[in-house]
C-alpha cells in the first residue's frame, strides 16, 4: 500500500464528500465531526459512482438503485431495491486509510 495524494482538506470539507480517481481506483472520501472516511467509490451491486452521503447515519447511498453503504466499515445495510434478496454480506466495499498531511488528503492505496 502507497500513500497517495487527492484533494485538498479546504475542497473536501467544502463539499462534505468527493469521489476522487487514485490510480486505478474511485475513492469516496468524506469528512464528519472532525473525521475523515474514505471506501471505494463504486457501487458492488451495479458498478454505479456513489455519492449521496448521509452524514447523520454515516452511510452513503447509491444513486442508480439505493443500495446503501456503511462508510466506517463499507458493509452493505440496505440493498439494491431492484434486488432485495442480494447476498448483502458479500457486497460490502472496500475502506481505505485516510490522513490529513499540510493541505491536502492522502488515501492509503494499493500499488
Amino acid at each position: 500500500m502507497t500513500w497517495k495524494k487527492t484533494i485538498s482538506l479546504k475542497a473536501l470539507e467544502g463539499a462534505g464528500n468527493a469521489s476522487v480517481k487514485v490510480g486505478d481506483n474511485v475513492i469516496f472520501m468524506a469528512t464528519s465531526n472532525g473525521n475523515l472516511y474514505a471506501m471505494d467509490a463504486v457501487c458492488s451491486h451495479a458498478k454505479c459512482i456513489l455519492g449521496d452521503f448521509d452524514s447523520g447515519n454515516m452511510t452513503v447511498k447509491c444513486p442508480c438503485h439505493h443500495a446503501v453503504f456503511d462508510l466506517s466499515n463499507g458493509k452493505m445495510t440496505e440493498p439494491p431495491f431492484v434486488a432485495k434478496n442480494a447476498p448483502m454480506d458479500k457486497l460490502g466495499l472496500k475502506t481505505y486509510d485516510i490522513r490529513e498531511t499540510g493541505e491536502f488528503i492522502e488515501v492509503d492505496v494499493p500499488e
